[in-house]
């Protein structure tokens, strides 16, 4: 009996002591799996964005091999389109021009090659808005001066002059019109000029392309307004190839010639601007003086 008595408490302390042990251990291990669960969560996280890293850089790298084989390709052609040149130098002038000279094809390629990489916008110009308010401001102040005059001509019973009468007629609707014509720009804005790689297309007209532009003139309308435009002069048998409107063929053979772009009617930074773009695509020549 005394040796069970004794055997019962030490079992008892024994069971307490393994019961404290778990209890004091539980704490840790807690930690210890949030720690663990916490590392594999960043662990997967640096998985994840190198792999996303590594997927931009190879297809950064497919689109750099691409440039480079294209690059590679109008390289070697144009070394065997100006061998080709070079073989060819007895031959007849007219077969000569068929040909095309390695630079110009190198440079032809060099030029998509750009496009593809770094597309050029398109760039609209519009008129100047203060300067369409002062010139209806004008026609209106014209258009009632001539009216007032009819009203005159009217009350003193000159009227009856067919001559006179069909004068001031012509005035009054020219005036009128143009004050019409100033208003409707003035509340919808149209487009001065519109620009593209291929081409300018101006008010209204056709577009026209900058192979057919042989120099880029600067100069003023006239000694008196010394408003300054830009005259675009075609290449010889360039003119056939575009529909002129009615405006144009009236200032075919004047200071505007059929494409111009009225500097004076745009505002200063939009005049420089179009100036800069312009000298890029065709020879240009400053007149003014």
């Amino acid at each position: 009996m005394s040796d069970a008595k004794k055997t019962a408490p030490a079992q008892t302390s024994s069971v307490a002591k393994r019961a404290v042990d778990s209890v004091k251990g539980a704490p840790q291990k807690i930690v210890e799996h949030a720690l663990n669960t916490a590392i594999d969560t960043v662990e997967k996280a640096v998985e994840t964005d190198v792999k996303r890293t590594a997927k931009r850089a190879e297809k950064t790298a497919k689109k750099l091999e691409k440039v480079q084989k294209i690059a590679k390709a109008a390289e070697t052609e144009a070394k065997r389109a100006s061998k080709m040149s070079g073989s060819l130098d007895k031959e007849s002038d007219s077969e000569k021009s068929i040909r095309v000279p390695g630079a110009k094809l190198k440079g032809v390629i060099t030029e998509k090659i750009k496009d593809i990489i770094t597309p050029q916008k398109e760039i609209s110009f519009y008129y100047d808005y203060r300067q369409l308010v002062v010139l209806t401001a004008l026609y209106f102040l014209i258009a009632a001066f001539f009216m007032l005059v009819w009203h005159c001509l009217m009350t003193v019973g000159m009227y009856n002059n067919p001559l006179l009468c069909v004068l001031s007629t012509g005035t009054i609707t020219i005036t009128v019109l143009a004050l019409v014509a100033v208003v409707f720009v003035l509340i919808f804005p149209q487009k001065l000029a519109f620009i593209n790689k291929d081409g300018i297309k101006i008010d209204h007209n056709e577009m026209l392309r900058w192979q057919d532009v042989d120099v880029a003139e600067e100069k003023y309308t006239s000694f008196i307004t010394r408003r300054p435009l830009i005259a675009l002069h075609l290449k010889d048998g360039a003119i056939k190839n575009y529909r002129l409107t009615f405006m144009q063929r009236l200032c075919k053979n004047n200071v505007f010639t059929p494409f111009s772009i009225p500097m004076y009617a745009m505002r200063p930074e939009d005049a420089a601007e179009i100036r800069a773009i312009i000298k890029k695509h065709c020879k240009y020549q400053d007149n003014r003086n």
